[in-house]
């Protein structure tokens, strides 16, 4: 057996010789994983250091993009194979990236090349239930018909990974042209060429980032250039350029305690400062109450884990009760005229939006439908009491659509792992797998996958299983005697002799509160027992709510294309920002 150094972690084979390639194939799969432009081999300092690592080859940028290619369609190959045999359900969303900023544009380094790119990212759940994001096109400069231009990029990217009867959810921007009417086309064609029995219309869904920062615009606008340079002044705000919305709240913030403690009174240092007129520190008021109620939601929401759907619908039924609080409590025009603004921007977004967030909160075992029946319950929005209704009756609907096609039965993944089908095919070569999980005597490992007594124990399980299924499944000649079949449900037996997952599901106590709950990992435990409604949470929870996570939850304008692209070819562009997330296949 061939002995093996590790380095860090990361296994180096003393017998591999390495050539030309392998040095050009390990920086590109370097840059990829960090993000790093091929252009810095150009760099007299770069270059300098990768002599020393190897001077045997000088570095070369086109060779590096060439492996960069090549690695890019050796992964696209194996997540297409995974894809093809995923058996849940994906989200597609669109992001429409611009270089705005002139801020940003001054510390670029390097040409920039492209300002504009079209970012599209598959939303799905893993066999081992964790939630995966998967660029599938990462786009500029496409020569494509203007009456195509919104539906392109999804018809592009379907197309090319045959994912047609996997895509059930679009997740859009709030502020751009998407709408039924313009994605229209795209959904007739889907559903044409996918004929997924599970969704029969691919849904559409809006990005809540989007909503709070156009919430937070509304207030924003109306504080002038020349009333945040004399704040700034006051408060030692620092370089006034553009910046996250959470930190222009923290410094009009700071500035509104200082008015309240007459600070700018009691000191006689500011006697020589601007300070802002009585208009304008209502505006400055009304910004901080406001984007406050906004800020407290989206920290909740962002400055932690990536948040699954379940946990949006009570945290924007919070932030809707702050916001009608403030503007029941409002004693001047301009507040109520802001306060109503945004209110009418954010029940907009939340009528469109209603029916998947209670129901991703409804598969909550924190909630179930309590909190549903409760929020619909309050006076202040009793107009939705009927809703509660129709979202039991949807997630009825799909637990029958998921039993009667039975997904529930079928892994995820029925190709298992890429990286199993990897293995297998080295060992279809004959090559030795040297991994720790063989003994010191170097014993190979044969190809039984049932080779040691759990994993028997484990598959005799499983044929038992099967088994009890089959048996299960025999004809009932009680099913086609409709008078019996409509006694039955006249006495209520049904429920009582065959009560439903979901019925079961909501007739148990909702769990007690922990703000740190993993609704995947409980669905995970729970999935022998609810198998098939945990197939339709693990679907509905995937549904990502949000393309923004942490800091770029707060940004102010669209998000922006990382440096690194800016200079690069689109192929390279588009290579680089897929194959990092396919790395570890």
């Amino acid at each position: 057996m061939r002995k093996k150094l590790k380095l860090d972690e990361s296994v180096v084979d003393e017998e591999e010789v390495v050539d030309e390639k392998t040095f050009h194939n390990a920086m590109a799969r370097w840059f990829i994983s960090d993000g790093i432009s091929p252009n810095i081999i150009t760099r007299p300092s770069c270059a300098k250091f990768i002599y020393c690592l190897s001077p045997n080859f000088p570095p070369s940028v086109s060779q590096v993009n060439k492996e960069i290619l090549e690695i890019h369609e050796e992964y696209k190959e194996k997540a297409k194979r995974f894809l093809k045999g995923f058996q849940g359900q994906l989200t597609l969303s669109y992001e429409w990236m611009v270089l705005s900023d002139e801020w940003t544009r001054d510390y670029v380094k390097g040409p920039v090349l492209h300002e504009d790119f079209v970012c599209l990212t598959a939303h799905f759940v893993d066999d081992n239930w964790k939630m995966k994001k998967w660029i599938l096109g990462y786009t500029t400069d496409k020569k494509v018909p203007i009456e195509d231009v919104n539906i392109y990029p999804f018809r592009d990217a379907v197309q090319d990974f045959e994912i047609e009867s996997k895509v059930s959810t679009l997740l859009l921007p709030v502020d751009l042209d998407f709408d039924e009417e313009t994605l229209e086309p795209f959904r007739k064609w889907i559903e044409e060429r996918g004929n997924n029995p599970i969704n029969p219309r691919v849904s559409l869904l809006y990005c809540c980032t989007d909503l709070f920062r156009l919430m937070v615009d509304d207030v924003f606008d109306d504080l002038s250039g020349s009333l945040l340079e004399d704040v700034r002044m006051l408060v030692g705000w620092g370089r006034l350029s553009p910046t996250n919305w959470n930190i222009s709240l923290s410094n009009l913030q700071r500035a509104v305690d200082m008015k309240n403690d007459d600070e700018f009174s009691k000191d006689e240092d500011y006697d020589d400062y601007d300070k802002p007129s009585n208009e304008d520190w209502i505006k400055i008021q009304t910004f901080c109450k406001l984007a406050g109620c906004i800020y407290k939601v989206t920290k909740e929401l962002f400055e932690g884990e990536y948040p699954t759907s379940n946990v949006f619908f009570h945290l924007l039924a919070e932030l809707k009760v702050m916001l009608n609080q403030e503007l029941a409590s409002a004693n001047n025009d301009y507040f109520i005229g802001t306060a109503k603004q945004i209110l009418k921007r954010f029940d907009r977004y939340w009528n469109n939006m209603f029916l998947v967030l209670a129901t991703a909160s409804v598969l909550d075992p924190r909630f179930k439908m309590k909190y549903l029946e409760f929020y619909c319950s309050k006076k202040e929005v009793n107009v939705e009491g009927s809703k509660s209704e129709t979202v039991l009756d949807y997630l009825r609907n799909q637990c029958a659509r998921y039993a009667a096609i039975e997904i529930y039965q079928k892994p995820i993944c029925p190709v298992a792992t890429i990286e199993s089908n990897s293995e297998k095919e080295h060992e279809d070569e004959g090559e030795e797998d040297d991994d720790d999980e063989y003994d010191d005597e170097g014993e190979e490992d044969d190809d039984d996958e049932y080779d040691d007594e759990g994993e028997e124990e484990q598959y005799d399980n499983e044929v038992k299983e099967e088994q009890k299924d089959k048996e299960e499944k025999k004809p009932d000649a009680y099913e086609e005697f409709v008078l019996f079949q409509e006694y039955l449900k006249f006495e209520g037996f049904p429920r009582e002799l065959h009560e439903s997952e979901l019925d079961s599901y909501l007739r148990e106590p909702v769990m007690e509160w922990n703000k740190d709950f993993k609704a995947l990992e409980w669905w995970k435990e729970e999935s022998l027992k609810y198998p098939v409604l945990s197939r339709v949470a693990r679907d509905i929870l995937s549904i990502p709510i949000s393309r923004a996570t942490l800091w770029d939850a707060y940004v102010t304008d669209k998000r922006q294309p990382p440096e690194f692209v800016l200079s690069l070819e689109p192929k390279i562009t588009n290579a680089m920002m897929c194959t990092k997330e396919w790395l570890s296949l």
